[in-house]
């Protein structure tokens, strides 16, 4: 077997979260973080931090420029953190200095980062709730279909507190919030990891309320529900880590695996309900 049965070549149909997968490519990560870095320069040109010149540039360049995740590997193992790598890399690439210094100015690492989770945690919400409207209108057990509904009620406010922008500058996080589609939680929350708890949280929920879908006749897609409720509960713990350092590796540990097992338990549950 492979480290993930995600990414195995032989088991990812048993275990197959659709295009949620794609999501927590390299690729996905690395695109999400330099459309922030793009609309943050745009934001801050806008207000005068930065030339607006510059602002638009870069802002034009992440949204051309492709960089190989695998240039980024010796950096991110000295630093533990991708962004610096990436901003580097973006600099480099931009081969326009005078612009280009202004790449990641006002926001550390982790800000960049957790916004461009943000915006693929921002989808893959989206397709557990596009998955959850096709399961609620089919014919489920009156229990299951109540403990559905609810997750699906539970949504909006999840949205809310839990897809936020990052970044220290009060003035600029609106500005920034409302170019990226996620919302301004009204501080600095980098020590807070609890919006990533939630939605973890959330998906387990789900994972595990998907259960009673399972049936005797289909006795592989049973076992596989519950192994997949089983595994996305156990990785929770993970994220209560006792410092930002450790919390940041133990989502990147984390994170995807629980939110992947969610995505599969819902293609199992929909096949069943079928």
């Amino acid at each position: 077997m492979t480290a993930s049965p995600f990414d195995s070549a032989h088991l990812h149909r048993l275990f197959a979260p659709g295009d949620m997968a794609r999501l927590f490519s390299d690729s996905a990560d690395i695109r999400a973080q330099m459309i922030v870095l793009g609309a943050l320069a745009r934001v801050q040109g806008e207000a005068g931090v930065i030339p607006d010149l510059s602002g638009r540039a870069i802002h034009r360049a992440s949204l051309e420029l492709q960089i190989d995740p695998s240039g980024l590997a010796a950096r991110v193992a000295a630093e533990g953190a991708t962004a610096p790598a990436l901003a580097q890399a973006f600099r480099d690439l931009m081969q326009a200095p005078d612009h280009a210094r202004y790449v990641m100015t006002g926001a550390a690492p982790a800000h960049v980062q957790d916004s461009a989770l943000m915006l693929r945690l921002r989808q893959v919400l989206a397709q557990m709730e596009a998955a959850l409207d096709a399961l609620l209108g089919r014919d489920l057990p009156a229990g299951a279909r109540a403990a559905l509904q609810a997750q699906k009620d539970g949504l909006p406010a999840l949205r809310d507190g839990a897809l936020w922008v990052s970044l220290p500058d009060a003035a600029l996080r609106p500005a920034l919030a409302a170019a990226l589609g996620l919302r301004d939680p009204g501080c600095d929350w980098t020590a807070d990891r609890s919006p990533l708890r939630h939605v973890a949280g959330w998906a387990a929920t789900l994972a595990g309320a998907l259960c009673p879908l399972a049936r005797p006749d289909d006795p592989v897609r049973a076992a596989a529900l519950q192994a997949l409720a089983a595994q996305a509960g156990a990785l929770l713990p993970l994220l209560d880590a006792p410092d930002a350092a450790m919390a940041q590796h133990a989502e990147w540990l984390a994170l995807p695996q629980i939110l992947l097992c969610a995505g599969a338990a819902l293609g199992h549950a929909e096949a069943l309900a079928a």
